[in-house]
């Protein structure tokens, strides 16, 4: 398989945004590369991915990658929680799904992209209102088990901005 040219990936630079909530969505005043969704990255691939789950954004620097999952954590907790699953089981589904996304997305990038780009950070981006005692209640303590650094979706741009060289800067 022919691997893409890492400047062809500019064409998917999108602002980075929430899914709408109400009818509003969040959006950061900076770009990244879209990579899931209708207007993502993948659905330009001839590969079918659709049985994996994705990131909603990446960034490169180098030889360097970088992942972004937007989630409104607050929403996907409640619901889970209304529906009877209990404390320490809403902590392993989400952590689940986030890792499944960091490991699913890695692996497509890495196939269709550049084999040797490796994952430096991957970020959780909450929506700005999120309870972060809410987040401190559900999500791991340790770091270690967090395959993601946490921030809200107006601090994304400020650690994006520490990178140099991003293609969509």
């Amino acid at each position: 398989m022919a691997l893409r040219p890492v400047n062809s990936l500019t064409a998917w630079c999108k602002p980075i945004e929430q899914a709408p909530n109400k009818g509003i969505a969040e959006q950061a005043k900076c770009r990244a590369i879209k990579f899931d969704d209708a207007d993502g990255f993948v659905e330009s691939l001839v590969a079918n991915y659709s049985a994996d789950c994705r990131v909603d954004y990446f960034e490169i620097t180098g030889n360097d990658l970088i992942m972004i999952e937007m989630k409104d954590m607050e929403l996907k907790i409640q619901h889970l929680s209304n529906n009877g699953v209990l404390k320490k089981d809403i902590e392993k589904k989400v952590l689940s799904n986030l890792e499944n996304k960091f490991t699913d997305s890695l692996k497509i990038i890495q196939n269709e992209i550049n084999s040797s780009l490796i994952p430096v950070i991957n970020y959780l981006v909450v929506a700005n209102n999120t309870n972060v005692i809410m987040l401190d209640k559900y999500l791991p303590k340790n770091p270690r088990k967090k395959p993601f650094v946490i921030c809200k979706t107006k601090e994304i741009c400020n650690k994006l901005s520490t990178l140099g060289t991003r293609l969509c800067p």
